[in-house]
């Protein structure tokens, strides 16, 4: 018998961040060159699974009201840290100068969160590091 291995979406959501920010063609190219697929989601997602969300799917119907931090967000699927392609493909999001200030690969409990619920983890993340630097 065969081991079934699943394969996560090679994709990259993106908060805050479309073809109208700087950086976004470099952050494009290290895309293509990485075999990863942008999707840019707003409001409308927020009730969707980020699971989902990077598998391509359409999000529901009805989104959450919640407000979410306007902080640009880069949410990483399907790249591996084992062999080195996560990394390379941060370095090359790092040189793009896209302002991506979170940045988070989807995890197997993450996935199942909506996006919503992704975007205030971060967020709050973010804050306690930046209350520890200061």
């Amino acid at each position: 018998m065969k081991a079934h291995i699943v394969r996560e979406p090679r994709c990259a959501l993106l908060w805050r961040f479309d073809t109208a920010s700087t950086g976004y063609e470099a952050l494009e190219r290290a895309a293509r060159s990485c075999g990863v697929t942008l999707r840019t989601v707003g409001n409308g997602e927020l009730g969707a699974l980020v699971g989902d969300l990077c598998a391509g799917k359409p999000a529901p119907a009805f989104a959450p009201l919640i407000a979410v931090p306007e902080r640009p967000a880069l949410i990483v699927s399907g790249l591996s840290h084992q062999t080195g392609e996560l990394g390379r493909f941060i370095d090359l999001v790092r040189e793009s100068g896209a302002d991506l200030p979170l940045r988070a690969m989807v995890t197997p409990t993450s996935k199942n969160w909506t996006l919503a619920q992704l975007l205030m983890e971060l967020n709050q993340e973010h804050d306690a590091v930046s209350e520890g630097n200061a």
